[in-house]
Formats: C-alpha cells, structure tokens, sequence
C-alpha cells in the first residue's frame, strides 16, 4: 500500500512541475518585436491573422506605389543605421514586416539570403528593434497590413523614391 501512495505522490509531483514549467514555458515565449523567421512559430502563425491587408491594398492597389513605399521603407532603415552608426552593407535579407492601422510597425521578421554578408543575429535583432521604435509612420489605414518583400543593403532606394 505503501508504494501506491508513494507512486500517485511521486505522479502528482510529476504533473505539478511540468504544468509549472510549461505555464513559465508561456510567459518566456511573449514574442519581441523584431525576430528571425523560424522563432516564435506559434505567435507568428496568429500573428498573420491580425493583418489581414497588404502593401498594395494600403497603396491603393497600385504596384509601383506600393514599390515606391517599400522603398521609403528601405530608406528609412538605411537613414537610421547611419545615424546610429550600424553598418547594413552587404546585408540581403527577407522581410515581413507588420503594420498597424496608424502605419507603426509592431513586428518584423527577418531571414537572411545565402549571399548575405555574415552577421551575428542579435546585433540585427536589437538595429530593427530599435528601428522600429524610431519609426516614423508613412501611410495609414482602416485595418492593419503587412508586406513580405525582399531587402539589400545598400538600397538605393533615393533613386525610386519621387521626392528625393
């Protein structure tokens, strides 16, 4: 009788603990504002849901608009790491970047190209975090929007922007 108890107490400490690892688990996996692709697969998934428009829909359905807002995007981040000091050159990544109705950035994740320059992650991580801190909105609209789309640095991007 003994190991009865002994067992269903040894189970009850058993599912008490991993209950308590996994509620941490939860709270540890809040997800930051800029990331690489592959982290935070869960959030990110509902992530997309809470974004259900795109750059061109926000760009009044026109292509060369929306290019030419991703392209002030492009300048922006370049804009921002000269002021800071923190060198892009030579980084080509992909982008999904997340906007809400006000035109801030909440989320952007990122995945490096194969021909990229070589990079320490976390460094990138904290430059777009703090890009995105600094942003400074362009366009609004009714529902929030995001845009997937390809970046490399240096840009250019002043060379298809009209008012530059």
């Amino acid at each position: 009788m003994n190991i009865n108890i002994t067992t269903a107490i040894l189970i009850f400490v058993l599912i008490s603990s991993s209950s308590f690892l996994y509620s941490q688990g939860e709270k540890n996996s809040e997800m930051p504002k800029a990331f690489l692709v592959g982290e935070y697969e869960n959030e990110y998934s509902g992530l997309i849901k809470q974004y259900p428009q795109n750059l061109i829909d926000v760009s009044n359905d026109s292509i060369e608009l929306a290019y030419i807002n991703w392209m002030y995007l492009l300048n922006d981040m370049e804009s921002f790491s000269h002021k800071i000091g923190f060198d892009l050159n030579g980084i080509k990544i992909w982008l999904n970047v997340f906007w809400n109705k006000n035109g801030n950035i909440d989320y952007i994740s990122y995945y490096p190209k194969p021909n990229s320059k070589n990079m320490e992650f976390n460094k990138l991580t904290a430059f777009i975090s703090e890009f995105i801190k600094n942003y400074k909105p362009r366009l609004v609209s009714n529902e929030n929007f995001a845009h997937f789309g390809s970046a490399k640095f240096p840009s250019f991007a002043e060379n298809f922007i009209p008012d530059k």
